[in-house]
């Protein structure tokens, strides 16, 4: 019973710091998720803007292509940002495969508890009569060892008897 709800417990530990860092994970993501939006909406405006600088600024070229250099390398750290929340995805997923796989273990768990309960419930069950059969097996050694006494001893009384009637066997 004591090493059942040590497993229970240990599984609930385990489980819950799964679930912990899992709940960590989704709120560092959700943050994540925000500043990206941000990111991506200051993106965006800075493109506008750069659409706008360069219409107003024709004669300033060099300047405008100065600047859609830097909008095409916002766009990669965008993307860049983008690959990342990917990859963050791809890490949630696995830890919901760890998680499933730690539930998965803790059926089993529990299966294998309900089976070793029922050993035991019909261990329980043989314990009354194999303990019935053990006392009658001394029951029964100890009334055929006064059975080998009695034997014994009718023995040597009819030895004692063949002894006092052994003259008779010199009789004609």
């Amino acid at each position: 019973m004591t090493a059942r709800a040590v497993i229970i417990l240990i599984n609930l530990a385990l489980l819950g710091l799964t679930g912990w860092g899992t709940f960590q994970q989704i709120v560092t993501q959700k943050d994540t998720n925000e500043v990206m939006v941000r990111v991506h909406k200051n993106i965006r405006k800075a493109h506008e803007l750069t659409v706008i600088t360069n219409q107003q600024l024709e004669p300033l070229r060099e300047t405008a292509d100065t600047m859609e250099s830097m909008n095409g390398k916002l766009h990669r750290s965008n993307q860049m940002l983008s690959n990342m929340n990917l990859h963050l995805a791809n890490v949630i997923l696995s830890e919901q495969k760890i998680v499933s796989g730690l539930d998965r273990l803790n059926q089993n768990m529990i299966l294998v508890h309900g089976q070793l309960n029922t050993l035991h419930t019909q261990n329980t069950k043989v314990l009354k009569p194999a303990s019935n059969v053990v006392q009658q097996t001394r029951s029964e050694s100890s009334t055929l060892k006064k059975l080998y006494d009695l034997t014994g001893t009718s023995i040597e009384e009819l030895a004692e008897i063949n002894r006092k009637f052994a003259f008779l066997g010199y009789l004609p």
